[in-house]
């Protein structure tokens, strides 16, 4: 276990070497432990929540040789707004077992804000790549109503992993103590918010620990000061009964946290959100969903919806076999359904851009129907945005967009146009 944390830079510290004319705006949210602190409404109407969410999502992931880098996390972190932070990471590699989990901890100087964030999968490190697709199910441990839920066995071991350690530090920060260990004393009245966010894996890790800090009874003090959970190209971590247990489980003082306050945010054709596939079992989401496309040509929303009904055609006679074996006729009457609409979709948008949430659950996004979309569709998505001829070429699903870079644009405020604070 590598534990390691520093202190965060001052603005003079960081304040570019320009003149005092320079309009660059810094730091890039003056007021933003206010905004974390007493924002009740999830998501952030004016998207500064949001978008320091996805930006420290993104960043988990500097670092080299697979070790955090609590220097640069806190730096940028101070850029968005929070001066001298602590930031802290809690890292664990276990090979044999897919364990490689990271999280950062990142503390506002006056003690009253606290951001949970998970690091995701890392393109070069097989080890979390593997735990992707360890796909098996394991039983939570908490429980919802009486009864105990399967979630995918990778995400959860990872969480499972580092989770006493930052639960540990949480505590601390409750009482107004410092999240670095060398800090001693006491400073205002203890944590305020908290806040849970990641990108891919590290939002499906995101998700677990929400559920058990929610529902898990030790848990609950620390659970009363979750503001919000931020999920950025998340995977689905569970059942269709877990879903719905999320969603219909009250949390502390008989809010919804995991159905009003878990804000999953979906860009264009990310492949990820509709993993893990069909094949290997029912997945579902739970909580927010909000999905950004990008605007496309009518020739475009043609193609991509002649692909998608192409695709549901090819996929129905398996659904066809599982039902009759399953007899469930009114599941796949609603897929059927379901399926036509979402097709329909990209004809009637087309000209539209940036975020909507989608309140339909029938019109959530779709779990994937076979291992082709994983293992073809996707990554000749991904070359083909790299060439001029192919770039516009509608394929259902993307790599590309999976991204975080893509998140962190697509959800900066207006005005704002990079957490360095940069003006044009």
């Amino acid at each position: 276990m590598r534990d390691t944390y520093v202190k965060g830079p001052s603005y003079t510290a960081l304040r570019p070497c320009k003149p005092d004319t320079d309009p660059s705006s810094f730091p890039v949210h003056p007021d933003l432990v206010d905004r974390l602190v007493e924002d009740k409404h999830q998501p952030d109407p004016d998207g500064i929540v949001p978008h320091t969410m996805a930006t420290c999502a993104a960043y988990s992931y500097a670092g080299f040789e697979q070790h955090s880098d609590v220097e640069t996390v806190s730096m940028i972190m101070a850029r968005l707004g929070l001066e001298e932070n602590r930031c802290r990471a809690f890292e664990q590699r276990v090979d044999a077992l897919y364990i490689a989990s990271a999280a950062y901890l990142v503390q506002d100087r006056d003690r009253r804000v606290v951001i949970l964030c998970y690091r995701g999968t890392q393109p070069e490190d097989i080890i979390s790549i593997l735990t992707d697709a360890d796909v098996r199910p394991e039983t939570l441990t908490v429980e919802l109503e009486g009864h105990h839920h399967e979630v995918h066995a990778g995400f959860y071991r990872n969480v499972r992993a580092t989770r006493h350690l930052i639960v540990q530090a949480l505590e601390r920060a409750l009482r107004g103590e410092s999240v670095d260990p060398d800090e001693e004393g006491t400073r205002g009245t203890g944590l305020e918010a908290l806040y849970i966010t990641g990108h891919s894996l590290g939002a499906a890790m995101a998700a677990i620990m929400a559920v058990t800090l929610v529902h898990e009874p030790r848990y609950r003090h620390i659970a009363e000061k979750l503001k919000g959970v931020y999920t950025f190209g998340q995977p689905m971590v569970g059942g269709p009964d877990l879903a719905r247990a999320c969603e219909e489980t009250p949390g502390p003082h008989g809010t919804y946290v995991l159905r009003d306050r878990l804000i999953r945010y979906i860009f264009d054709r990310d492949v990820v959100p509709a993993l893990p596939p069909r094949p290997v079992g029912p997945y579902a989401p739970f909580g927010r969903e909000f999905h950004y496309r990008r605007r496309h040509g009518l020739t475009d929303a043609a193609l991509t919806f002649a692909a998608d009904s192409a695709i549901e055609g090819l996929t129905l006679p398996s659904d066809v076999l599982r039902t009759a074996v399953s007899r469930d006729w009114g599941g796949l009457l609603a897929r059927v359904t379901g399926g036509v609409r979402r097709s329909v979709r990209p004809l009637a948008r087309a000209r539209e851009e940036g975020w909507t949430e989608v309140t339909e659950p029938g019109l959530h996004y779709p779990q994937m129907d076979s291992l082709a979309g994983l293992a073809v569709v996707a990554p000749l998505a991904f070359f083909a945005t790299r060439l001029a001829l192919t770039r516009t070429i509608p394929f259902k699903y993307s790599f590309d967009d999976h991204g975080p870079g893509h998140y962190v644009n697509a959800l900066a405020p207006p005005g704002v146009l990079s957490e360095f604070g940069d003006v044009l």
